[in-house]
């Protein structure tokens, strides 16, 4: 085919030119829907950047969270801050009502509150259950007012806050027990674990594992406490000397003689545990463990004509996971070793039965 030829054959050719403009049209509108989700994405990512991270802002998802929290009954600790250098009591309030711009709450094992504590700042933590997990939260604030609704039962108010950090606190009303006020503790674990069918009768039970006993045997340690769980020491010669192994989940059983002063008498637990950690100190090779309460037991009531009905009575732990007798014991503690330092600042504590 000749040059002329092929000229002609182009020359002559027909577009159809409404076909190639719907084309057009087409990848105009593909191309401008890639450029917007591209422009919406950079700006989500540059709020989620500049977003502190950790914190909760906006003040419709506040409200929502708190009102969560009252809706499940959750527990307030509300830490009253100090001068540095000087311990913070921790009180532990019960949800009472929830306003548009503050919330109230039960101080619980306190029937009357000074009010040189108004305005004092203060820092809350909560958590609420979300789906099957907990979410733990914290904010400051102050004590905008104290009153006291009826005769031994004293409510405090605190502002809504206009951010929430989210983050656990871990020394969440965990305490190092005093010497003095533990009686005694034993320890199950292993091939001494109890059969379940006889949990509720320690007569048939394997002799315990380890035990302490002041000033006799001290087989174990009691590092801290909270009422969700507790962490022990067990010297390496006595893990050695007993061929003892822990592993992760694995269930422990502690007995533990708690003394509570302002009722004069010994608190008995028995307390049903999961293994959560273990580690090795690097010097010393003791081994520290990590429990979570997972059940807790007491002596059976007082059983007819006056005489001892016997065993243990196990009890499931309360909605937010705790052992709350427990928990009562360690807040009593808490303003106690306040009281110990700042006794011009104590707090006028009226103890419940």
């Amino acid at each position: 085919m000749t040059l002329s030829e092929i000229q002609q054959s182009f020359y002559s050719r027909t577009f159809d030119i409404e076909a190639i403009s719907n084309l057009l049209a087409g990848v105009a509108i593909i191309a401008v829907l890639i450029i917007a989700y591209l422009i919406f994405t950079t700006i989500r990512g540059r709020r989620i950047r500049y977003k502190p991270h950790g914190s909760v802002t906006d003040e419709k998802q506040i409200w929502e969270i708190f009102h969560k929290a009252f809706e499940q009954r959750r527990p307030f600790e509300v830490q009253i801050q100090a001068d540095a250098g000087r311990r913070r009591p921790t009180i532990r309030c019960s949800p009472e009502y929830m306003g548009q711009h503050s919330l109230t709450v039960e101080i619980n094992g306190l029937h009357k509150l000074s009010d040189r504590w108004l305005n004092r700042a203060v820092m809350v933590f909560f958590r609420v259950r979300i789906g099957k997990l907990f979410t733990y939260y914290t904010f400051a604030s102050r004590i905008g007012s104290i009153h006291m609704p009826r005769q031994g039962v004293c409510h405090i108010t605190l502002p809504l806050p206009s951010s929430l950090e989210n983050r656990q606190k871990r020394a969440f009303l965990r305490i190092t027990p005093p010497h003095d006020l533990i009686l005694g503790a034993a320890l199950w674990s292993g091939k001494n674990m109890p059969e379940p069918e006889l949990l509720t009768e320690i007569t048939n039970w394997p002799q315990p594992t380890l035990l302490f006993l002041p000033n006799q045997i001290q087989q174990v340690h009691l590092l801290d406490i909270s009422a969700g769980g507790i962490r022990l020491s067990i010297a390496n010669p006595v893990v050695r000397g007993h061929n003892l192994e822990f592993f992760l989940t694995e269930q422990l059983i502690i007995m533990l003689d708690l003394f509570a002063p302002e009722q004069d008498k010994r608190l008995r637990f028995w307390l049903l545990c999961r293994i959560q950690n273990i580690w090795r100190e690097y010097a010393s090779r003791d081994i520290h463990i990590g429990l979570q309460f997972k059940a807790w037991g007491r002596p059976k009531e007082v059983a007819d004509y006056g005489e001892q009905a016997g065993g243990i009575e196990w009890l499931r732990l309360s909605p937010s996971l705790e052992v709350e007798p427990m928990g009562n014991w360690i807040m009593r503690r808490h303003l106690e070793l306040f009281r110990e330092a700042s006794p011009e600042d104590e707090l006028e504590e009226r103890a419940t039965t």
